[in-house]
């Protein structure tokens, strides 16, 4: 098979996301001074590529220069002389939703005034103000804590750009933040109350956490259950629930006669405004970007661009915020996207050589590709994979995840024009999010009873089975696939259909020399 060298459009974001990641510290400055002057050593030597070669060159300068300015920016410490005292009457506005389950909870902030900045806001109670309200709050200002049970809160933090912890004694709501993001943060708070039909329990906090992210209603039984069977990044936000919206707006443009140019299009707005209601998080941000490749795939079917997308996508992310790279969401969220592209196109020629439905094959290489790429990453940051639990769960759990998702979000729509029929499609969100519970207890069952590592070392043994029966294999199929039987009448030598075997061309030069 040819492989076509990439062209520069190609590297565009892997160039820009490259020197975004050699900005930050950790990494010797002389790679980057090493690829500088190699690049253009190149450019000087291969004069016909010279343009393409200084291009490539000014892309990974910028994406230094910028990256380095964002590790600057991100590194300052506005709230440092506040540290360790406590505060009275702090004006702060809540800048993203609360996370966390139980009675501790979490959520963003930004400390209003001259002397303001990024806040990490814990509050304790069952529920926390909505997003968007400023408050005025009393409480103490600590340093983030430092690495306790394989977790680092402050090299966490940092990386985000908040250095400061605002324990929550008080607050009192004096308002809400205007313009674009209030829009937003009211229209995200209606959003919330639609599903309210649904239920104060764990389905109908799974239907809430589907459509916006989180799991702060959800009892700590089912949030463990979700973890232990692979079904976590349902309640995150993650590329597949962004997908799903594509896919509902899709089918919406069709149904009244949309072109796909117009779907493409209005999927591409919609992204842009569910990224504004649920938050500008770094997983949402990254959810939109693989939303945007999947439309790209889906919708222009045209592979090749959306391998550029999602180039594009991971370098400007790496390039806003360099110590992304090290983030799990990040890895996970590219790596399972770029598993889901390499194995999609496989789905028809397996649909058709096992007569399974296409829909099927579809979602086995899916729901496989994504398992299978994120594993090891899941491995080495948190110490599992739920490989055994993860494949089972997420495909009986497929059929249910659009129809509560899809339920979710026209409740949403519908409940501003008709509350009664919103309520009613609300209610019935909760069924399909409980299937989507058994499942996780389903997969957290299987977790339990097979672990991962037994299942690792199958794979191995099945690789080691694979790779002793190769040579065999190769014994009856020549190199490259092509059998060394030949046709009849032909000599088991390759040649040309007009090129005979060199001891046939020596038997005629011997034949016309006698003849002569």
């Amino acid at each position: 098979m040819h492989i076509r060298r990439p062209a520069l459009p190609d590297l565009v974001g892997y160039l820009l996301g490259v020197g975004a990641v050699l900005a930050l510290p950790s990494v010797p400055r002389w790679l980057f001074l090493l690829g500088l002057g190699g690049g253009v050593l190149l450019a000087v030597l291969r004069s016909r590529q010279r343009w393409s070669v200084i291009a490539g060159v000014v892309l990974l300068a910028l994406g230094f220069l910028v990256g380095n300015y964002q590790i600057g920016r991100l590194a300052t410490e506005p709230l440092r002389p506040l540290l360790g005292h406590s505060v009275n009457g702090l004006p702060v506005v809540v800048t993203e939703a609360w996370h966390g389950s139980g009675y501790s909870r979490i959520a963003t902030g930004e400390v209003l005034g001259a002397t303001g900045g990024p806040v990490l806001l814990r509050i304790n109670g069952s529920h926390g103000p909505d997003r968007g309200s400023i408050l005025r709050v009393s409480g103490s200002v600590s340093a983030p804590r430092g690495p306790q049970d394989g977790f680092d809160e402050q090299a966490w933090l940092a990386h985000q750009g908040i250095h400061a912890v605002l324990r929550v004694g008080s607050q009192q709501v004096i308002g809400r933040r205007g313009g674009l993001w209030g829009l937003a943060d009211r229209a995200r708070t209606a959003a919330v109350r639609a599903l309210e039909p649904a239920g104060v329990g764990d389905p109908g906090q799974i239907v809430v956490g589907l459509a916006f992210g989180g799991s702060a209603g959800m009892s700590s039984q089912a949030v463990l259950a979700f973890r232990a069977s692979g079904l976590a990044h349902l309640l995150a936000v993650s590329g597949g629930n962004v997908a799903l919206l594509v896919a509902l707006v899709v089918l919406a443009t069709w149904s009244v006669g949309g072109t796909r140019r117009q779907a493409l299009v209005f999927s591409l707005l919609v992204i842009i405004l569910y990224v504004g209601i649920v938050g500008p998080s770094p997983s949402v941000l990254r959810a939109g970007v693989a939303g945007i490749v999947g439309c790209l795939t889906w919708l222009v079917g045209r592979p090749r661009d959306a391998w550029r997308a999602l180039a594009l996508g991971f370098g400007c992310l790496l390039v806003w915020n360099p110590w992304s790279i090290y983030d799990p969401g990040l890895q996970l969220s590219f790596v399972a996207v770029a598993g889901i592209l390499l194995a999609a196109p496989y789905a028809r020629r397996i649909s058709e050589a096992t007569s399974l439905p296409y829909v099927v094959a579809t979602a086995l290489l899916v729901t496989g590709a994504a398992t299978l790429a994120t594993a090891p990453i899941s491995w080495w940051h948190f110490g599992r994979a739920a490989i055994f639990a993860s494949l089972p769960s997420n495909l009986f759990a497929t059929p249910a995840v659009p129809l509560a998702l899809w339920s979710a979000l026209i409740a949403t729509i519908v409940t501003p024009l008709a509350p009664s029929a919103g309520a009613g499609i609300a209610w019935c969100s909760q069924w399909p999010a409980l299937w989507i519970l058994w499942c996780a207890r389903m997969g957290e069952w299987l977790a339990l009873v097979v672990p991962d590592t037994v299942v690792l070392v199958g794979c191995g043994l099945l690789a080691l089975i694979v790779a002793l029966r190769r040579p065999q294999a190769a014994s009856a199929v020549g190199w490259r696939g092509v059998r060394n039987t030949t046709r009849t009448g032909l000599p088991a030598q390759r040649h040309g259909p007009r090129q005979d075997p060199a001891s046939t061309r020596a038997t005629a030069r011997s034949l016309q020399q006698r003849g002569d």
